[in-house]
């Protein structure tokens, strides 16, 4: 039987957004047993975490909870509306050492096709397997150039197929860890930047459909990065959608218009977090959001 191994990461406040992702993930995984692996930082709520775990073994699956200390991340560059935790797949490579790959998962992402075949992909050689990124705004088109990166070889973080195997013979963990910190002011997303400088260069390309980002689905340049064919079968067959962007983008925001909202509160509402609470209901705070910078979040 297929074993498929899932890790995301959070702080006390996205827990109930990854309950909905991890419950999505669940319905999903076919007839493969499931591993979660859930990373965060120090004080995590205890009963936060023991919510998540009876879900996750009510639903057959096995959870292990790993805490990243604040010393490990110090010196990593922090990033206006994204929390530390970004940063702690960068260990997955040593902190599961008796694992080959994972599954990485943003806790804006639901599930909604069956994830084997995005697990059972050939790596052949490579770090990560990842979709492209579509970026919002023609500035942000730059930023790979600016990385040394080929436009079209920037990849999104919010859905990454991980080697593990040849991470940890590689040393990626250092090597991530390195240049984060030595380019820290250099990076506009620091987290992103950084996994597509270290690992982009041997990386999977894989449909958008197993990262429908927002940008995928509302705009039009989406076909210049994938083709419109590829772009029509993310719209009408999603297998994972990602909620990234700006607060405003993500399901929960009172502003939010994001399409396919209502399949994060299905699964929301099969928590232990049922009644969603919504955010962001001042025009005021509405307005900051719309105006954040991040694409990955």
């Amino acid at each position: 039987m297929t074993t498929l191994d899932v890790a995301c990461a959070a702080d006390a406040g996205y827990a109930p957004h990854s309950a909905a992702m991890l419950h999505s993930v669940m319905s999903q995984r076919g007839t493969a047993e499931l591993r979660i692996h859930y990373l965060h930082g120090p004080g995590f709520p205890e009963r936060s975490a023991r919510m998540i775990r009876e879900m996750a073994e009510t639903g057959g699956a096995a959870i292990d909870f790993l805490e990243i200390g604040d010393e490990r991340i110090a010196g990593l560059p922090e990033m206006e509306f994204v929390t530390a935790a970004m940063w702690y797949r960068i260990f997955l490579p040593e902190l599961l050492p008796e694992v080959d790959r994972v599954l990485y998962l943003d806790v804006d992402t639901i599930a909604m096709d069956a994830l084997e075949p995005l697990w059972e992909i050939d790596l052949a050689g490579s770090h990560v397997a990842a979709v492209t990124n579509v970026f919002y705004l023609p500035s942000h088109a730059q930023r790979p150039t600016q990385l040394g990166v080929e436009p079209g070889d920037y990849f999104n973080s919010g859905v990454v197929l991980m080697n593990l195997g040849l991470m940890r013979a590689e040393g990626s963990s250092r090597a991530l860890f390195e240049y984060a910190t030595r380019h820290a002011a250099e990076l506009a997303w620091p987290d992103q930047d950084t996994l597509n400088v270290v690992l982009g260069p041997r990386r999977v390309p894989l449909h958008p459909r197993w990262n429908c980002m927002n940008s995928v689905l509302e705009f039009p340049w989406a076909a210049d990065v994938f083709g419109e064919a590829a772009v029509a079968e993310a719209r009408s067959r999603p297998a994972i959608r990602h909620f990234e962007g700006p607060t405003i983008n993500k399901p929960w925001h009172y502003g939010s218009e994001s399409p396919m909202r209502e399949v994060y509160f299905e699964h929301r509402r099969q928590t232990p977090w049922p009644q969603a609470r919504i955010e962001g209901r001042t025009p005021a705070n509405v307005m900051r959001r719309l105006l954040g910078r991040g694409v990955s979040a």
